[in-house]
């Protein structure tokens, strides 16, 4: 609606520098002055739009095809931040609570942590394939992981390293992680060989064994995070 429209844009500068760190004296006062003014221009470009029309309609020329553009753009990006937040406090709240239940933090990351971020694109991609789109649902399945390596990790890395002033950080590759790099390859693998071999089509029976290879894949890695715990 408008008024909502009017409010977020009022707000969304002043939320973006306390996500970013930046809450001092001159960063608040820009960010309000830029919320003021993005929402008086809100509220005075869309005087002429219809109760339920898209902002910035009622005007018509240049500004109704460029405005909801900026607008959608505007809203992936605190779409991110807050998915950002919330991804934060989730992984705060299950460290909390394997601490309490005595589980591994490997443990917890390939259940609960890796199930939760995995819901969207669990659904999304089952829904485009019913609708027949096999090949992008295919291709979001592979994508999606991809881009939390690639990005997301790097982002995340690249956050750490400034909160703690330095330029490398010791790591472990722990059995759990070492496990599901071999079954993800071999899963890959598998799927490039059977559709070559099935004329660029994955049969019928691929999902069971997939359901099979991703049930082989937790009972290993729930033994050997439990199985590492337990020797240290």
């Amino acid at each position: 609606s408008r008024e909502w429209l009017i409010a977020a844009l009022l707000c969304c500068p002043l939320a973006l520098i306390m996500y970013l760190g930046l809450f001092t004296l001159p960063a608040v006062l820009v960010a309000c002055s830029c919320g003021v003014t993005a929402a008086i221009a809100a509220t005075v470009l869309t005087l002429w739009d219809a109760p339920g029309q898209m902002p910035v309609q009622g005007l018509g020329g240049r500004a109704a095809a460029v405005v909801p553009g900026v607008l959608a753009v505007l809203a992936f990006v605190m779409g991110v931040a807050w998915i950002d937040t919330v991804a934060t406090e989730v992984v705060g709240v299950l460290t909390f609570v394997a601490g309490l239940a005595g589980l591994p933090s490997g443990v917890m990351g390939l259940t609960l942590l890796a199930w939760g971020s995995s819901l969207g694109d669990f659904f999304g991609n089952r829904a485009m394939a019913k609708a027949g789109h096999g090949s992008t649902a295919i291709t979001a399945c592979f994508a999606a992981p991809l881009f939390n390596m690639l990005i997301s990790l790097a982002l995340g890395f690249s956050n750490y390293f400034h909160k703690i002033g330095s330029s490398s950080v010791k790591v472990r590759l722990t059995p759990e992680v070492a496990l599901g790099c071999m079954f993800l390859m071999g899963y890959n693998t598998a799927t490039i060989c059977i559709g070559r071999l099935c004329g660029q089509r994955l049969p019928p029976w691929f999902a069971y064994f997939a359901r099979v290879w991703y049930g082989l894949y937790f009972v290993l890695a729930v033994f050997s995070g439990f199985y590492s715990s337990s020797l240290s």
